[in-house]
């Protein structure tokens, strides 16, 4: 079973709460969310909580809302999900992925978020041979951070309506 909660040298990563929503929708509105991924409304941001909290019940992982450690501050989303749908497998996949609040880019957080996250796979999911992380082919930041996890870039496809690029790293 992966932690509902543990922290690194710099975050909580915990679970999610209602009070979460008006920060994750202030990530869903700023230009550099928006400049590789669609906006949510405060609808769809809580529709979002509610997806990620039964995640945690009916699949034993989730994303963490990740918070800064000292102040306690709500900063992103950072963890593991899993995909029944990804178009390149025939079972549900897990991935490691993070989106942050831009005041809290370029300090190494999504690296150290990604990185408690493989390590989560690594030891509770022991069954699952591949671990993914997916993103748009624009998101440099992204691929950086999957890349300095270890994560080797597989290709291409086209899902939800996106292009993206897969990686994945293997035991």
């Amino acid at each position: 079973m992966i932690p509902s909660e543990l922290t690194t040298e710099r975050l909580l990563l915990r679970q999610w709460r209602d009070d979460d929503v008006d920060a994750l929708l202030e990530i869903y509105t700023q230009p550099e969310y928006l400049a590789t991924m669609p906006a949510k409304t405060v609808d769809e941001t809580r529709k979002q909580l509610d997806w990620l909290r039964r995640a945690w019940i009916e699949d034993g992982y989730c994303h963490w809302a990740a918070c800064d450690l000292e102040s306690g501050c709500l900063i992103g989303r950072i963890g593991l999900q899993c995909h029944r749908d990804w178009p390149l497998a025939d079972r549900p996949v897990p991935e490691v992925g993070w989106v942050l609040h831009r005041d809290w880019w370029g300090r190494g957080l999504a690296t150290e978020g990604g990185q408690a996250g493989v390590d989560a796979w690594r030891e509770h999911l022991q069954d699952e041979p591949r671990l993914y992380s997916f993103t748009t082919p624009d998101n440099r930041r992204s691929r950086a951070v999957m890349e300095r996890l270890g994560f080797a870039h597989c290709g291409e496809a086209h899902w939800h309506g996106y292009d993206v690029v897969w990686y994945a790293l293997d035991r």
